[in-house]
């Protein structure tokens, strides 16, 4: 892989970016000339085994000159006690990778701090997005970006007529710049339903030094190529090339990621566990979705972790199936159970598919509004089968186009129905064609790529499957935070869709729902109020 380097002595940033992908990585570094994260890291070992005060310690390594990032990686390869790892803090920005990719990487990372560029700020006049590699067959390849420029189309030409409904609708007051800016935004909430999620974004993440080794190696095993590159580009620069050194770039933490391989635990004990329960009585009948999604959400507050976990393998195999009734039994468990002990421990975890909690709460939701807002909530524990690497791309497109997609409910505003019969056409007709495409790719290109690529023609409309699971107080904080009247009409109303649910469920929750405002689709109130 070609990668250009560049080192800003100015701006203390060290920069790589793929010749081919146009993927920029940046790391902002808190020293230019030391190691402060391993410096950090290695003061809280210290400090650890020691009853003297941080100061005491800090000077008895500054006037010894003790090398503590060489002393930290003894520490962290050397006897196995990781932990350390997590103190050195380190700030990567990661540019011009697909909008999907972005969503997996918040996903693969229970505890991260980041942030992904917003598509409200974006110029899609000209949108950059994940183009076929080269070599790919010609004709497949032309009609994947054909694709891709139809959900655009579709996207630039309702903004108008959007925009004139919504304004006949909730009347904003002439010359309030406020309710002017709310009214852009929520026209852009009802069309960005068309945006595809192979577009390129942008975003910050602040990790440890032990969640970026783990990241890297699973990024390097992804069945994704993009990933796969993107696993590659980190490893250089969180460890540094000659190139980058020449130019004066000490990397903060190289020697707790330097010995990261790809880690390929995970794909070998989802292929193994896959292949057992594929024909374990699977669930054959397909979810009917209906409109509005909260229509299709349910709350179970007494579920068996175990059970949970096997149903996430299921609905690998078929995203769409009904598994209420899916169960293994004691047998098959054991043998999951050796699959499991033979690929992972303390080092290699089993993953998101492992997650689950006490409260469960699981349906189906648009891509745009409700996976990738949701999915940044680090205290849920969540299952998106969709995000997963071994997911059965067509089991997921196994369905009506009608089926495949929400719309924003804006537009289940009685008045609204033209406009309404307008965009389903439209997804109708994209969806039809993204699945042809997909058919059609099968035999001309590899079956990794055709699976990629296919994710990446997916719209923000895409209809999901989620399983979150959270506590009493992970589910108070993230409703009060998602109901407010800023925010995406659609997750708003699904959020207050759960807090009835839950109150109806456990009567913990009542007085929450009696405090709390009805989210109401056709409030202009709600719908100016951007606080």
């Amino acid at each position: 892989m070609k990668l250009k380097s560049s080192f800003n002595k100015v701006l203390n940033i060290a920069s790589l970016e793929s010749k081919d992908a146009q993927i920029k990585v940046h790391t902002l570094l808190q020293s230019e000339k030391n190691k402060q994260p391993s410096i950090n890291a290695y003061l809280g070992a210290r400090y650890s085994r020691s009853a003297d005060s941080i100061t005491d310690i800090a000077k008895e390594i500054m006037e010894s000159k003790t090398d503590a990032a060489k002393k930290l990686e003894m520490i962290f390869q050397g006897y196995g006690h990781k932990s350390v790892g997590d103190m050195a803090g380190i700030f990567v920005c990661i540019e011009n990778i697909p909008m999907f990719l972005a969503q997996k990487l918040f996903y693969m990372n229970p505890v991260h701090a980041g942030q992904e560029r917003s598509t409200r700020y974006q110029n899609f006049q000209e949108p950059e997005f994940a183009k076929m590699p080269k070599g790919t067959d010609p004709e497949i390849a032309k009609e994947y970006e054909e694709i891709f420029n139809l959900w655009m189309q579709n996207y630039l030409e309702v903004m108008e007529p959007t925009k004139q409904a919504l304004q006949k609708q909730f009347k904003p007051d002439k010359g309030d710049k406020m309710q002017k800016g709310a009214l852009q935004a929520r026209t852009f909430d009802t069309a960005r339903f068309f945006l595809p999620i192979g577009l390129q974004t942008s975003l910050a993440l602040s990790m440890s030094a032990r969640s970026w080794a783990e990241l890297i190696g699973y990024l390097r095993a992804s069945n994704l190529g993009v990933a796969r590159e993107l696993g590659e580009m980190l490893y250089v620069l969180l460890t540094g090339n000659d190139e980058l050194k020449k130019e004066g770039y000490v990397p903060e933490a190289d020697g707790l990621i330097r010995h990261t391989e790809a880690n390929q635990t995970r794909n070998n004990s989802t292929r193994e566990i896959l292949e057992l329960i594929r024909n374990k009585s699977l669930p054959k009948k397909n979810l009917s979705l209906q409109t509005p999604q909260t229509s299709n959400s349910k709350v179970n507050l007494g579920n068996s972790a175990i059970r949970d976990f096997s149903r996430h393998y299921a609905l690998l195999i078929n995203p769409l199936a009904d598994v209420d009734k899916f169960k293994l039994d004691n047998v098959t468990l054991k043998k999951i159970g050796r699959i499991l002990s033979k690929y992972h421990n303390q080092h290699n975890q089993i993953g998101t598919i492992a997650q689950t909690g006490a409260i469960l709460i699981e349906g189906f939701g648009d891509y745009g509004s409700v996976l990738k807002d949701i999915n940044r909530h680090r205290s849920l524990e969540r299952f998106f089968p969709l995000l997963e690497d071994w997911v059965d791309i067509d089991a997921e497109l196994g369905r009506e186009e009608s089926e495949c997609f929400f719309l924003c409910d804006y537009l289940e505003i009685n008045s609204f129905e033209k406009l309404r019969a307008d965009y389903k056409k439209r997804f109708d007709r994209t969806y039809k064609r993204l699945k042809n495409w997909s058919l059609n790719a099968k035999g001309k290109i590899s079956e990794d790529l055709r699976l990629e690529y296919t994710r990446y023609l997916l719209p923000h409309a895409h209809a999901c499957r989620y399983r979150l699971y959270g506590s009493i107080d992970d589910w108070q904080y993230l409703i009060h935070l998602r109901i407010r009247n800023g925010g995406h009409i659609s997750y708003r109303k699904l959020a207050y869709d759960w807090l009835v649910r839950l109150s109806k469920a456990a009567p913990v929750f009542t007085g929450m729902a009696d405090k709390l405002e009805k989210v109401d689709h056709n409030s202009r109130e709600q719908f100016f109020d951007r606080s």
